[in-house]
């Protein structure tokens, strides 16, 4: 792979030059909040990470990092108060078959080239501008940030889908994409500055337009050399909660006006409940046949509108109490054979409350893979271990009555043969419907001498069901080109959005001692693509992505 092996920025001829020991081809993009002129070199290795402040003009600073394992990325990032920026102001120049230039254009025409004694110059080239693929889509708005003591609160109008990445750069930063998201016009105070676990500051702007993603920065101390942060919506606080890896959930005390429960019906998806403002919600089994759904701070008012409960109805009661001044507790009572799935928001707002409920007669018939015949196996190949998630007591993911360990088992199953075929020796951490611990996933690995792990899950977006695609997981370097190969081949042979492949804290992937990716397949919450992954062979196909996806990572 061809290596950036320098660069230097003029800040009075606003130009960066750019070496490398091979041939390369920089792609150059213009984003916005804060503005800066993103270069990326793809199949380029970075020497080493560094930044360049620019005292005076319209650059602040240039930094240079390794954006991913494949992409080395410059960043020149403009002053406050720098004017716009348009695609012709910048120009990409190769100089030489292992020198480009990036020149700045203000109102003035470049300042020229020195003449070099290497190859004739190459015509100059007007950047690619590269927005990330996608296609418009519903936006959630993004209305403020707030410190929190765990961590840090983005505050969304909705459910979002949340991505943490550290950028090995000086300073090092933590990255956090917000999809299909919009900072509110209201919304000013975008950058705060903090002292606490490591971060110096907390920056936000809108990274792309269509589709909307929204990024936030967390600038960390020079010092901080290993630390991995996560970021996941959390209903109950109304955002996005970015926090370190591994950090325990700490308890959120209800805060703000009650929440009123106006009424409750019985619909052919479940259970509404209306609500004149968003509560917060927690659920458990009070016994097997009663789920509890708690609303947190509430009230329920004397004039409050139950459901009309028939014969043919999927619950046999409904019961609702104030157990003290601020909860009330919804106890449903659900007859044998009806699942029920997770509450979910049916309005941006948060005010009306779907309690899925599903009935025997709308559960998808019984997978074929129930009567799995394994092929043999092939005791002197490539052992893999093949980590179906979930599984027994814990069903992953539900939507309309399908479970995600269903559907990691099949799939798994599917991947299996295939290896076999292809002379792997293939491993189940699970061969069945059996529940199975994190740290009994990694055992097998450990145990087996495995070479390689791979576990299969289903996505899920609360609240959201048009949102679709493949992501791909894993936490350690070693495990980075196992999982770019894997990815790059399911996007290809799916023909389903690329979702990225990003970094992440996951117990498997973090304690396995071997190249070990987790495999977002697709969402559970969305129609077309739950009806895909329920098909044997569509299965097929993500297997056989896999296995080509194999095959080049061992090359």
């Amino acid at each position: 792979m061809p290596q950036l092996t320098g660069w230097r920025f003029d800040s009075q001829a606003q130009r960066l030059s750019l070496f490398t020991d091979g041939a390369v081809q920089p792609r150059v993009q213009i984003v916005e909040n804060p503005r800066r002129v993103v270069v990326d070199l793809p199949g380029t290795d970075l020497a080493a990470p560094a930044n360049q402040p620019v005292p005076s003009g319209p650059v602040r600073i240039v930094r240079a990092g390794q954006f991913d394992p494949q992409t080395a990325r410059m960043v020149i990032e403009m002053a406050d108060g720098a004017p716009a920026l348009q695609p012709a102001q910048v120009r990409l120049r190769r100089v030489a078959p292992e020198q480009w230039l990036v020149q700045l254009l203000p109102n003035v025409p470049p300042p020229p080239v020195p003449a070099s004694p290497s190859p004739p110059v190459s015509p100059v080239y007007p950047p690619t501008i590269t927005p990330l693929p996608g296609t418009a889509a519903r936006s959630v708005e993004v209305s403020g940030m707030e410190v929190r003591p765990e961590g840090f609160l983005i505050k969304t109008a909705g459910a979002v889908r949340a991505d943490a990445r550290r950028l090995e750069e000086l300073p090092p930063r933590i990255v956090v994409d917000i999809d299909s998201a919009e900072l509110s016009t209201g919304f000013t105070n975008r950058s705060i500055a903090t002292n606490q676990q490591n971060v110096t500051r907390l920056r936000i702007g809108q990274f792309q337009d269509n589709p909307p993603v929204a990024r936030a920065v967390l600038e960390l101390t020079p010092n901080d050399t290993t630390s991995l942060w996560e970021a996941s919506y959390r209903p109950d606080l109304g955002g996005v909660l970015v926090r370190p890896t591994g950090s325990a959930n700490l308890p959120t005390a209800p805060q703000g006006e009650k929440a009123t429960l106006q009424s409750a019906q019985l619909t052919p998806e479940g259970i509404v409940f209306n609500t004149d403002r968003p509560p917060q919600l927690s659920t458990n089994w009070e016994n097997p046949n009663e789920y509890r759904l708690v609303f947190e701070p509430a009230q329920l008012p004397d004039n409050f509108s139950g459901p009309t409960i028939s014969a043919t109805s999927p619950i046999d009661s409904l019961r609702l109490k104030q157990t003290d001044d601020r909860t009330v507790v919804a106890l449903i009572r659900v007859l044998p054979g009806t699942r029920v799935g997770d509450p979910r928001p049916l309005d941006a707002d948060r005010r009306r409350i779907l309690l899925p409920l599903i009935t025997k007669d709308q559960l998808p018939p019984p997978s074929s893979s129930a009567t799995y015949d394994p092929l043999p196996n092939n005791p002197n190949g490539l052992k893999v271990v093949l980590d179906a998630g979930h599984g027994g007591k814990d069903p992953g993911a539900q939507r309309s009555g399908v479970d995600e360990k269903d559907l990691t088992l099949s799939i798994i199953r599917h991947v299996s043969d295939k290896l076999r075929k292809a002379g792997f020796n293939t491993i189940l951490s699970r061969p069945d419907d059996t529940f199975i611990s994190l740290q009994g996933r990694v055992d097998v690995t450990n145990n087996t001498s495995a070479r390689l792990f791979i576990s299969v899950h289903i996505n899920m977006m609360p609240g959201r069901d048009d949102i679709q695609g493949i992501e791909t997981y894993y936490t350690n370097q070693r495990s980075a080109r196992l999982a770019y190969a894997l990815h790059r081949r399911i996007v290809e042979y799916t023909g389903k959005p690329d979702r990225g492949v990003r970094v992440r804290g996951l117990y498997v992937t973090r304690h396995n001692a071997v190249p070990a990716v987790l495999l977002e397949v697709g969402f559970i919450s969305n129609d077309q693509e739950r009806a895909q992954l329920l098909q044997s062979d569509y299965q097929d196909r993500i297997a056989e992505a896999i296995l080509q996806g194999l095959r080049d990572y061992l090359q």
